[in-house]
């Protein structure tokens, strides 16, 4: 009938399944090639990406978590935030860049933790902490031909004393840091 002389059905058929899969492979063996690609689009996409990831990383804007030991006071200004280390003085704690220095009791600090006493302005653990952040950012600005700027970012709740401000003003001052500016909310207008 269908099948040729001395070779029976099922063998015919196994003969074309080989067939069909030796077909397939050398299809998938032999793909079309690409001549030419057009990478234009790609360019623009990746661009975009760039410019919001810019755009991201330069915000003036600073996140402060603002709570009943942190409240910020307002003001008119028109200067925009700049990158720089923050120095935080909560109605509790002194904070270097996010990690506590020292605490704070009723508006002022231990007077264990001040060089001269309880009369004194040097706050020692705040010295020793900017000190260090001092040394590594002068070695990265050496490193990349910048100048160390010493400035830094002051955040205060709106109630904290004059007194307790001016120490931490006078104790950064003393690591080299006598730049710096107050972070405040822009009252609406």
């Amino acid at each position: 009938m269908g099948a040729q002389a001395g070779v029976s059905p099922e063998v015919e058929a196994r003969l074309k399944g080989k067939k069909a899969i030796r077909s397939y492979a050398r299809k998938l063996a032999d793909p079309e090639e690409i001549t030419s690609l057009n990478i234009t689009p790609m360019m623009d996409m990746m661009t975009i990406i760039l410019v919001f990831l810019l755009k991201s990383f330069t915000s003036s804007a600073m996140l402060v978590n603002q709570d009943q030991n942190m409240l910020l006071p307002s003001s008119n200004s028109r200067l925009n935030a700049k990158q720089a280390i923050a120095v935080t003085v909560t109605k509790r704690v002194l904070l270097v860049d996010g990690e506590p220095v020292a605490p704070i009791n009723s508006g002022k600090f231990d007077p264990a933790l001040k060089r001269d006493g309880a009369d004194g302005y040097y706050v020692t653990p705040l010295v020793e902490i900017l000190n260090r952040v001092a040394r590594k950012e002068k070695k990265v600005a050496e490193m990349t031909g910048q100048k160390f700027d010493g400035e830094l970012t002051i955040i205060a709740d709106r109630h904290t004393p004059y007194r307790l401000l001016t120490e931490v003003l006078y104790s950064c001052g003393q690591a080299e840091y006598a730049n710096y500016r107050l972070l405040i909310l822009k009252s609406r207008e």
